[in-house]
């Protein structure tokens, strides 16, 4: 039994070999024709040039068919395709015009008179005006508007040679012609206003005290010498003018007068120009900035106003004149405009 068995397992070995054998050379021979398979589609691929990419079909970009949503009705405007064609739309075959405006109706066109005539005529003559009579006699102010009317009837007619000349001789024949005058004869000429003589003023009379005889201006010379500028000459020159700035200076120092404020009522619009050491040197810049500000601080009052801080005594510039706060708000931005210090305030 047991020789039978052994004989048994041997077989059964051979078998499964075999079996495996046969199934690696199977697969041996699918992995052969597989790459034999593709590298023969690969050759045929690029022999026949079919890209490895194929392109799509249409248009890579498309625009949306309503651009930014559903445009309304009454927004029909050319403008409105460059967004979604691209390009602006044509003109259009059709204009639609806003519909007409109601019109007026009849009772409305007809005009009446604000004023009866007649009562106007009646105020004219409770007023004592007097009324023009129908059949006046025309004035030598109206002849020539009555001849012109008697020669062209129609105001749009124009005149020919021959009407001028009518007119002409019509308005001659009317004036009364002027006489010569005898030889030396002359004629005192007299004013008139509207009509009426107006008599020259009399004469002075000499014994009338007063300017009898008007100067006349110096003649300038007829040579004019320009004066050379040297070193010398220009401190000389320039002496008045600081002894005529130091007049001004002093003159605003001796009118300068301190101010409390009490002395001012609650409620004054007042603007500061500055803050300084003494009274002398705030009126000092009083003066300055009046010439500097001529136009704007003419009509302006100074104020020097004492003050003090720390222990020290300052004096306050300031300029009054305001009828509101509004107008020296106004007048500290001029200034500012120009690079000077300006404030507004209100005494308290």
């Amino acid at each position: 039994m047991a020789i039978y068995d052994e004989r048994d397992k041997s077989q059964s070995f051979v078998q499964s070999g075999s079996l495996m054998n046969y199934a690696g050379a199977a697969v041996s021979l699918a992995l052969v024709v597989g790459v034999s398979v593709w590298g023969y589609q690969l050759i045929m691929r690029d022999v026949s040039g079919i890209p490895v990419v194929r392109a799509m079909d249409g248009a890579m970009r498309v625009a949306p068919q309503t651009p930014g949503g559903d445009i309304a009705s009454h927004e029909g405007l050319s403008v409105n395709d460059v967004a979604g064609i691209g390009e602006a739309a044509g003109p259009s075959d059709s204009l639609l015009l806003a519909p007409q405006t109601a019109g007026l109706a009849e009772e409305d066109l007809s005009v009446e008179p604000l004023i009866d005539d007649n009562l106007h005529l009646e105020s004219q003559a409770e007023a004592g005006e007097v009324m023009p009579a129908a059949d006046a006699a025309p004035t030598e102010a109206q002849i020539p508007t009555a001849l012109e009317t008697s020669v062209t009837t129609d105001a749009t007619e124009r005149l020919t040679t021959e009407g001028i000349l009518a007119l002409a001789d019509q308005i001659a024949g009317t004036a009364t012609p002027m006489t010569a005058l005898a030889d030396g004869a002359t004629i005192e000429p007299t004013v008139s206003v509207d009509g009426v003589d107006v008599a020259s003023a009399p004469a002075v009379a000499p014994s009338v005290p007063g300017v009898s005889t008007s100067l006349r201006p110096t003649v300038r010379p007829a040579s004019v010498t320009q004066a050379s500028a040297t070193p010398s000459a220009a401190p000389t020159a320039a002496a008045p003018q600081v002894a005529d700035t130091s007049t001004a200076v002093a003159a605003a120092l001796a009118e300068a007068t301190v101010a409390t404020d009490g002395a001012l009522p609650v409620g004054t619009n007042l603007v500061q120009l500055g803050a300084f050491p003494s009274a002398d040197t705030a009126a000092a810049e009083w003066t300055r900035m009046a010439s500097l500000f001529a136009d704007y601080m003419g009509d302006k009052s100074r104020v020097i106003q004492e003050a003090s801080s720390g222990g020290s005594t300052f004096y306050r510039l300031r300029a009054s004149g305001f009828t509101e706060a509004a107008d020296a708000r106004r007048f500290c931005a001029t200034l500012q405009a120009a690079n000077a210090d300006c404030i507004p305030v209100v005494v308290r």
